[in-house]
């Protein structure tokens, strides 16, 4: 019986590669390593980048919170309740 497209069945004959189809071959499983490396290191840059926006978020409001320019407390200078420019 033929083929699908009524050519007979290759069976017995062997597929042999020309050494253009080979080069080809390892230039586009080349191009892809490549490809998958790119895409691994910018997902660990982009990683690193949430890491370090959620780090300063967390350290950001700690800062603020023991900032010697708050001054609240016992030991803290009296403030003026007075609003404007007037003494």
């Amino acid at each position: 019986m033929g083929g699908l497209f009524g050519g007979g069945g290759r069976s017995s004959a062997k597929s042999t590669k020309t050494a253009a189809q080979l080069t080809a071959e390892q230039d586009a499983a080349s191009a892809r390593a490549r490809a998958d490396e790119r895409a691994e290191s910018s997902e660990i840059f982009e990683r690193q980048g949430i890491a370090k926006r959620r780090r300063l978020r967390r350290t950001g409001g700690m800062r603020l919170l023991l900032s010697p320019e708050r001054m609240e407390g016992p030991n803290a200078p009296p403030t003026s309740t007075n609003l404007g420019g007037g003494s």
